[in-house]
């Protein structure tokens, strides 16, 4: 039971983290464009996260205990490039063609993937009472972010519109397959350390990124949207928001809780970020979004009242 909430305590903490990097790389994203935004926070916090794994190793002595083997360390670089890379990409497609609210429902698919993926691979179920739970979680979700209408980018109407939503749907995928493969390597490797397990999937998004802007050639300009007014500032708030701390709270999360526990918890993130946004630019919230988040609550109380 200890360990149970212990993984849903780590879940909130990495949506909470995760509610307030939009905050910050939105500007960016405006500044320097999205793919630049990623590539420069995963390369801020992979030398972060080597470096606290290299000072945690050092405290312990040595000791190799909670470091990947050979084969989990391949599984974390591959989830994080699936995650953090590519699956990122997607979702950064999907905002452009279709909007953020529908960007955010198409993404609450990526829960229900998880599951399916982890019964799939891992054998692993869940209780009547969690599946109801993840159903109202997903359900207040839809509640909350869904706007009937035009899509929000006028540009997002006929093919736009569905290679958009095709993206959003490649994005959810990919975090939920992305997702098992983390929870996989808990379960070959009892021991494993988060900090170990984070540093991996960071340093490896962040090589993928890297390779891939060099063989474009893009390197010296993306870097240098550094040295743009504010840009700084905020890739480091929301790096350290985002890919650290809210990262690392997710991969503990991994450790105690089912995949799919963990991402639909953790992809309740459009229900903090609309009232976020409400106090931080005045938009209006209505009943709609205070009943959708009624809904997620309850279905987190099942499931930390009903843990495996």
């Amino acid at each position: 039971m200890l360990t149970s909430t212990a993984g849903l305590l780590l879940a909130l903490g990495a949506l909470v983290f995760w509610s307030l990097t939009p905050f910050f790389f939105a500007a960016t994203g405006r500044l320097i464009g999205p793919f630049a935004t990623n590539l420069l926070r995963l390369s801020i916090a992979a030398p972060v996260m080597i470096a606290a794994s290299l000072i945690a190793w050092a405290l312990a002595g040595g000791d190799p205990a909670g470091v990947p083997t050979p084969w989990g360390a391949v599984a974390l670089a591959a989830s994080g490039v699936l995650g953090l890379a590519l699956g990122d990409l997607f979702l950064y497609r999907s905002l452009f063609r279709v909007g953020p609210e529908r960007s955010s429902l198409l993404m609450t698919l990526s829960p229900a993937a998880a599951a399916a993926a982890a019964w799939w691979f891992l054998r692993e179920t869940l209780s009547l009472a969690q599946l109801a739970g993840m159903a109202l979680i997903l359900g207040g979700v839809l509640a909350a972010v869904w706007k009937p209408g035009k899509p929000a980018n006028p540009h997002a109407a006929g093919h736009g519109f569905w290679y958009g939503a095709a993206a959003g749907m490649s994005a959810a995928a990919l975090q939920a397959v992305s997702s098992v493969m983390v929870r996989q390597a808990f379960l070959a490797q009892p021991d494993l350390s988060p900090l170990y397990a984070t540093t991996v999937r960071i340093g490896a998004a962040a090589a993928a990124l890297v390779f891939y802007a060099a063989l474009r050639r893009d390197l010296p300009g993306l870097y240098g949207g550094l040295r743009r007014p504010r840009v700084l500032s905020r890739l480091l708030a929301g790096t350290l928001a985002g890919p650290i701390l809210g990262m690392t709270c997710y991969i503990a999360a991994m450790k105690f809780q089912p995949a799919g526990v963990v991402v639909t918890i953790t992809f309740m993130t459009p229900l903090l970020v609309m009232p976020l946004g409400a106090w931080r630019y005045g938009t209006r919230v209505g009943p709609r979004m205070v009943l959708g988040a009624a809904a997620a609550l309850a279905g987190i109380a099942l499931l930390g009242l009903f843990p495996l």
